[in-house]
């Protein structure tokens, strides 16, 4: 399996920041490297991303969308309209998604559907906060929202899972090795019983405080496909750097 290196910038960058950012990540990626990373601009960047890594293998996505391709639902943005400006990939259920704005657990499978529909991938996040991990209830919640997010999920289709304790998101604080090595075994579990075989090919993804520094202890677990970065995905050098390290 392929290890994959996604950076999601969250709301930082603007077009000419985003145009920058691209041509200098470019610039210093080899080629082959480009198949196993992509970036998660704010949508307002997606246009000059998108022109940007014209000629590169590198991928983009979009940090949210909503169910329905169009609608009246203000301030929302369309699965169909990401795919049409050249989107591979779209987070779902990251959680400043469910923390923050308060996005219910039956959102996750009707994106989820709404996304493999107009052939984008979805990227599952899921991930317990610090209250559910001191009272372990880890295992509980990270089944619960796999199998939400699965519900309607098309088995023949590409999809990644992402998980990111909610403790561990812009902290500072990073997972041992043996809570990201337990919690990616009991995401396994779950896929496998609702792939069966199949559950073997789907990414997991850690996320939580990915930095240069610490990326290849993590990238050694067997358990671990990739990482969903954050804050050290806003410096190309760094970001290349993970990637680099995790081989």
């Amino acid at each position: 399996m392929n290890f994959y290196v996604f950076g999601n910038w969250k709301m930082h960058n603007g077009p000419e920041e985003a145009r920058s950012y691209v041509k200098e990540l470019c610039g210093m990626v080899q080629s082959e490297e480009g198949n196993s990373l992509a970036i998660f601009p704010p949508a307002l960047c997606a246009f000059a991303v998108n022109e940007a890594l014209q000629g590169s293998k590198i991928s983009w996505g979009g940090q949210n969308a909503h169910f329905k391709n169009s609608g009246a639902f203000t301030g929302e943005n369309s699965p169909e309209v990401f795919q049409q400006m050249g989107a591979r990939y779209i987070l779902v259920g990251h959680s400043e998604r469910r923390q923050v704005f308060f996005e219910p657990e039956d959102f996750m499978g009707q994106k989820v559907k709404a996304l493999q529909d107009v052939g984008l991938i979805p990227v599952l996040c899921v991930g317990e906060t610090i209250d559910d991990r001191k009272w372990g209830r880890t295992a509980d919640v990270i089944s619960r929202q796999l199998k939400s997010g699965l519900s309607q999920v098309d088995l023949s289709k590409p999809l990644f899972v992402a998980y990111e304790p909610v403790w561990a998101i812009g902290t500072g604080e990073v997972a041992t090795t043996e809570q990201v090595s337990e919690a990616h075994n009991q995401i396994r579990d779950v896929l496998l019983e609702v792939y069966e075989a199949r559950g073997t090919e789907i990414p997991i993804l850690y996320g939580g405080s990915v930095k240069p520094n610490n990326c290849a202890s993590l990238a050694i677990l067997k358990e671990v496909n990739g990482f969903l970065v954050g804050g050290a995905s806003l410096n190309p050098k760094d970001f290349l750097e993970i990637l680099r390290k995790s081989h």
